[in-house]
Parts: C-alpha cells; structure tokens; sequence
C-alpha cells in the first residue's frame, strides 16, 4: 500500500480531467490550479498558487469569494472573464463544520455550445433516420448481435399485425417458439455469418420474402443484423395487375395502330385501293424501328409522302427530316453534299468546312430520293454508313458516328442496275431490308375520286376560289391512265381551278388529252320485228354489252373492272344470259 502512494499522486487524476478546477481557502489565496485552468486561463499554476483569487482571476473569482462568504453553492453559472466564457459549478468547502474555502469546476461555453451541436445534430439525425424506416414499403426489423430485436417499422407492424413494444427487447428465437414466425432470417444470419433471403411465413398464413444482412465492427463481428420483409402475395397481386395493364396495353396499341393505319393523316394521304392501305399499314408497322426502307414504284406516286408518314409516325419525329434529290445534285458535289468536307479540302470550299446532309439530319430521317442517281464512287461511302454508322468528310481522316434513319426511294429498276454494274450489288441488299412498292396510280383507278376532291379543296383554298366539277368530268378523269401519277392528276386540278372561266368546271374546260366529249356509246341494237318489252329488250342490250366485255377482256375480273361492277354480277348475268357468252 505505501510503495503505491509512492508511486501515485492524486494531482494527476485532477490535471487529468477535462473540466477546469480551481480552489481556494478560507482567506481567499488559491490553492489549486490544474491544467485545463491554466489552458483556459492562460497562467502557470506556480504563478497563481498563493496569490489571492481576484488579484489573478479579476473577472470570474468573485463567484468563488461569494460562495466562500455565504456558504451557498451555485450550478451552471455564466462567467464572463476576458477572453473566455465559462460555465461553472462552485461548491464551498466545509471542515469540522466550518466553510474553509470553495471549489469551482467549470468549462468553456464554445466547448459546451459545440457539444451541444452535435447533440441536435445526432438528435436531428436520429429523427430522420426514424423517418426514412418508417417510410420504408417494405417491412425492417434491426437486432442486435444477441437476436433480441432493437426496432421495427410501421409496416413491419402492419405485415406481422404486432406493436413495437410487444417485441421490442424479446429475442427472436422466443417469437419463433411463440408461432409468430415460422422461422427468423435474423437467427440464420448469426448463425452463417452471411446475408440469408428466405420464404417466412406469419402465424401459418401470410407470406413474406425476409432477406436478412449482418452489420460488422472494424473487428469482423456483428453487431447488428437488418431484415428486409416483402408480402409476396401483394407481389403476387402487383405481378398479376401488371400482366393485365402489359396485354390491355397491347390491346390498345394495336387498337391505336388499326385507327392509325385507316385515319393516319388524311389531309396529305388520300387512298381507297386494298393497294394502298397495304402500303399505309406496312409504313406504319415499320416505323416503330430503325430499319432501312427501300420506296419503290413510279414518278409522282407519292413516294415522299410515305417517307414522310414513316418518320412522322416513329421514335425521331421530333428530329429533322431531311429529303434529298439525289437526281438534282451534280456527280462532282455529290460525295461533299452528303458527307461534307473540311476546311481547304478543295478550291472553292468554306474556309471553316461544311456539314454534309448526314449530320444535318443527325437523330432524324435521312430520305435519299431517286437513289439510283448515286454515283459508284459516293455509293462506297454510303455503304461504310449503313455498316458502321459513321461517315468521314471530304479531306477529313477521322469519321464521326451519325445517328440517322435512312430511306431511300427511286423509279428505276434497281436489280437491273445492279446486273449492269451501274449500281453496287452489296449497297443494293443494304438499302433492301425492307421493301415497299408503290402501284401506279392507273392500278387503283378506286384512290382518283378522292384524290381529285382532296386537290379540288386544296387548290380552291389556295387561291380562293369556289370550283366545282361537273359528273361528266369526274367521270371522264376516272377514267384517266395518268401516266405521271398523283402528280400528273394534281397539276391537272390546279390548272382546271386557275384557268376554267365559270365556277362549274365542265367537259370542255379538259385539255384534249383527256376530253370525252361524247357519252359511252352503247352497242348498237336493232329490236326484231316484233314488239318487245322495255324489260326484255333492256336484257337484250345487257346481254350483247356482257358479251363485247368479255370477248375484249378475256376474263370475267377485267370485265367487271371495265364495267365497273362486281364480278358477282358478272357472274350470275351470265348464267341468265347464258347464250353465246364466253366464259
């Protein structure tokens, strides 16, 4: 016991504390001074031991004199010294029933304000971190290293029907013996060590997917485990309600693709013909991909409005759409109208360059009319695009990555091009993925009606006028081949509005081309000698009409075109007029 008094002074402990101590006695002379005194203070203890306090501590040692005088003990009291605040507790020390002096223990109030921080700050986080648990969907339990549960959530309660404080603090082996659960992922953790998913079920019924993650100390050892829990019925339910939305979605696509595909922009895309709407029906179906399109069919068939309602109807609509006649841009500028060049690639060129038409139309539609006008050597490079998707300006080495839809569109026989060398085989089954053929506007005679009261509206807009047609006329350019198409028959209505003198457009206003001045002559027919009928001799001329129809044609199907009826008709006014028709 004495070699250890030796060896221990009691003036360290004190030195040792946080809180600054000073004492003094009954006379007021200080007679301790520790360490955090002097820091606080800024005074060696030899230099305040023995002094008298105020002589020292002017500012703050009147609290202690005060104390010392009255015997009354003050808690968290301010002091106000010259450089410091303090916060102190000051007790009077009392010997055989006498004050002989005081004692104050106290400590810097930034310190004691900064400690106080934290504490809102760890209160603050606390709160919400309470808040984030409690807002969790899905159910968390928190254990500690033992398996006694430390929280839970409110949807936790709500999926095992139990209160906080009804487990709270109880181990999860007694809630597993008590049939709460069938079996804890908390317990499988501690026992692997590892992070455990498993099937749960609560009191036999519902069923719960529960994943379980052990929380770890610098040391290796768990010291809390997290247990994740999710009906998987409501799961269930939640998979079962997306499948029905996913199929009525399909449904309604569809629904809105029909509607598309027999509505789709009448106001620029007029056509009655089974021809047409396979063609409308194959651009809308494609368009929901990036696919190239290959437009083929004649001059003026309307070729532009298709690669129009392709881009209109797909995912780059709000991109550009960019059209280029390839027939109209001269061979030698071709490859720096498409690609662009960089600056000094060749006299004449913009000092800083220009971009091609490709990175113009960047995240849109490239449409490439009349492709067949490409020359070979800009054929190459139009190829190297749709292989890799780049292209490289005229004097330029490094290529650029270009986002662009391609569709192309030409009258011109490709595939005999192809045989003739005129145009490359491998470019050709690029730009083939997907072909569309436009019929001439001759083989469906059924789209010129509608198209002829589209442009009749369109043009009398245009230049305010009140048009009509007369029957004859509608009549006689039905009947019309139009070699140059829609376009030939658009031209022809406008001149008709702009050039007819009377409001009512009649035979006579058609250029000669097209004038049918007389009506359809019927075959001649001489009655026999005898009275007949009005009805048997109106059966005697449809019979001889049926019968120069079908001689002239061949077939019952180009009859009834000619004749403009069904071949059902024809068909059964053949049986009635069954003598000397060909059948």
């Amino acid at each position: 016991m004495t070699d250890t008094s030796k060896r221990f002074n009691p003036q360290w402990v004190l030195d040792a504390i946080y809180n600054g101590i000073v004492a003094i006695d009954e006379e007021g002379r200080l007679v301790f001074f520790n360490q955090t005194a002097e820091r606080l203070f800024r005074i060696a203890a030899e230099k305040a031991l023995g002094r008298y306090i105020l002589d020292v501590l002017p500012k703050t040692g009147g609290k202690l004199l005060e104390s010392l005088r009255t015997g009354t003990p003050y808690y968290g009291e301010k002091l106000q010294g010259e450089a410091v605040t303090l916060i102190a507790n000051i007790t009077p020390v009392q010997s055989n029933g006498k004050i002989a002096g005081a004692v104050s223990v106290f400590q810097e109030l930034s310190e004691i304000e900064k400690i106080s921080k934290e504490l809102d700050l760890f209160k603050n986080m606390k709160d919400w971190l309470d808040t984030v648990i409690d807002s969790s969907y899905d159910g968390l339990w928190i254990c500690d290293h033992e398996g006694k549960v430390v929280r839970i959530n409110k949807a936790a309660e709500k999926m095992h029907d139990v209160k906080t404080e009804e487990v709270v603090g109880r181990n999860m082996k007694d809630l597993v013996a008590e049939g709460l659960i069938d079996k804890s992922a908390t317990l499988a953790t501690l026992e692997t060590k590892t992070s455990v998913t498993m099937i749960q079920y609560i009191k036999g019924k519902k069923k719960l997917l529960v994943s379980s993650n052990p929380i770890v100390n610098k040391n290796g050892e768990i010291t809390f485990v997290v247990c994740n829990d999710r009906d998987i019925q409501e799961l269930d339910h939640l998979r079962s309600q997306l499948q029905e939305t996913q199929a009525l979605a399909r449904v309604y696509s569809s629904r809105l693709s029909e509607l598309e595909m027999k509505g789709v922009d009448f106001s620029s895309l007029i056509f009655r013909s089974p021809e047409m709407e396979r063609v409308v029906k194959t651009a809308i179906r494609v368009a929901s991909v990036d696919s190239t399109v290959l437009l083929l069919g004649e001059s003026g068939v309307g070729k532009g409005m298709i690669a129009k309602l392709i881009h209109k109807h797909s995912e780059r609509s709000k991109g550009p759409f960019i059209r280029v006649d390839c027939a109209s841009i001269p061979d030698s500028l071709m490859e720096s109208e498409l690609f662009g060049y960089e600056k000094g690639a060749f006299t004449g060129a913009k000092v800083e360059g220009k971009p091609g038409l490709f990175e113009l139309a960047h995240g849109g539609t490239l449409f490439l009319d009349e492709i067949g006008e490409i020359p070979l050597g800009s054929q190459s490079k139009l190829l190297r695009f749709l292989e890799e998707y780049e292209i490289t300006r005229v004097g330029g080495t490094n290529p650029r990555k270009i986002n662009v839809r391609i569709i192309a569109a030409t009258n011109r026989n490709i595939e005999e091009m192809v045989s003739s060398k005129h145009f490359r085989k491998d470019l050709y089954y690029r730009l083939n993925v997907i072909p569309i053929h436009i019929s001439p506007l001759r083989e469906r005679k059924e789209d010129i009606a509608g198209l002829i009261f589209h442009f009749l509206e369109t043009f009398n807009n245009t230049y305010h006028r009140r048009k009509t047609l007369s029957p004859l006329v509608i009549d006689s350019l039905c009947k019309c081949e139009f070699s140059g198409n829609v376009r030939e028959l658009a031209n022809l209505i406008e001149r008709l509005v702009v050039l007819s003198e009377s409001d009512r457009i009649e035979i006579n206003d058609l250029p000669d081309s097209i004038q049918i001045k007389d009506v359809p002559m019927i075959p001649n027919f001489v009655p026999p000698s005898e009275d007949l009928p009005l009805k048997k001799a109106l059966e005697r001329c449809e019979s001889i009409i049926l019968e120069r129809a079908l001689k002239k044609c061949g077939s019952q199907r180009k009859a009834s075109k000619i004749l403009k009826v069904a071949q059902a008709t024809i068909s059964r006014k053949m049986k009635r007029y069954s003598a000397n028709l060909i059948q």
